[in-house]
């Protein structure tokens, strides 16, 4: 993407929400979208929902059945396959929006192919701590802030837990005998460590467990790497200000002292998860990496 041109506008941005990003490496912008931007997002939802999995979203007790065949995750997280249609791209080709996320890559990365020396001598001149700028270090090298591509992910659906618990007592009572209509790779089948646990039907969905979106140990080399993803982002179409009822769980600040986190800490399993002598450090797939409980600290 490329800023609209001849439309001057001040950076939607203000220092403080600048200053919150670097030092927390979080940020929540309220009221991104108007009203009505919202509410025809809403609709277009709704009507993806029912026009390609049969969902009606003012009746998930009968409907809601049809997320199943929705959700390449077997309902992890809410996460649903569901990429491109143009409510959606709408919202992720928002002029506001992207006009923030340039804001916030040019203040919180290096964009000039610095090296990691270039800091340490700005370090050592006392302009700023190392620590405080060793995050904006990436070797991707010389980049323009104002241009950007949009990787689209999926969309996350949450559904009252009552209701999920429901579905997925429902799904276990009702063998299915046709094919999923729009995820080949999502069936009603349990594992076998769940159909031991029949008494306690799966609900058809849950919470996404802790994970990195990179691997840790790879994170700065750039072998077999066709994209770099800086800043992650998502847009709510609903409030969630509840609390107990779900939401983004994330660490402010953590990444000042992540490499130092994986050089000293590195995510070792315990013995009895790989029934070996010798922990290990959890694999990465691709861009994911688990995090076992014991270490989501």
């Amino acid at each position: 993407m490329i800023p609209k041109q001849g439309n001057e506008r001040s950076p939607p941005l203000t220092t403080d929400q600048i200053e919150t990003y670097l030092r927390d490496g979080i940020l929540v912008v309220d009221n991104l979208l108007k009203p009505e931007e919202v509410a025809e997002a809403q609709r277009g939802l709704a009507k993806t929902l029912h026009e390609e999995y049969g969902v009606d979203v003012h009746d998930l007790e009968t409907t809601g059945i049809g997320l199943v065949d929705a959700s390449s995750t077997n309902g992890a997280g809410g996460v649903l396959d569901i990429f491109y249609p143009e409510w959606k791209m709408k919202i992720a080709t928002h002029e506001t929006l992207f006009l923030m996320t340039c804001q916030l890559w040019r203040e919180a990365y290096c964009q000039e192919g610095e090296s990691l020396n270039d800091l340490l001598h700005i370090s050592s001149a006392g302009k700023e701590k190392l620590e405080n700028m060793q995050f904006k270090w990436h070797p991707f090298g010389r980049f323009d802030c104002s241009k950007g591509f949009m990787y689209i992910d999926r969309i996350g659906y949450r559904i009252p837990t009552s209701i999920a618990e429901k579905l997925g007592k429902q799904k276990m009572e009702t063998p299915r005998t046709d094919a999923p209509s729009k995820c080949d790779h999502t069936t009603y089948e349990d594992t076998p460590k769940q159909k031991k646990n029949s008494k306690n039907p799966r609900p058809i969905q849950r919470s996404l467990t802790p994970h990195f979106d990179c691997c840790p140990e790879s994170f700065h080399d750039t072998t077999n790497k066709n994209k770099w993803r800086p800043i992650q982002s998502f847009v709510s179409l609903t409030d969630n200000l509840h609390p107990n009822t779900g939401g983004f769980e994330a660490v402010p600040g953590f990444h000042r002292e992540f490499h130092t986190w994986v050089d000293n800490k590195r995510l070792h399993a315990t013995q009895s998860e790989f029934n070996e002598a010798q922990p290990h450090a959890r694999p990465c797939v691709g861009e994911y990496t688990h995090l076992s409980p014991s270490h989501d600290r």
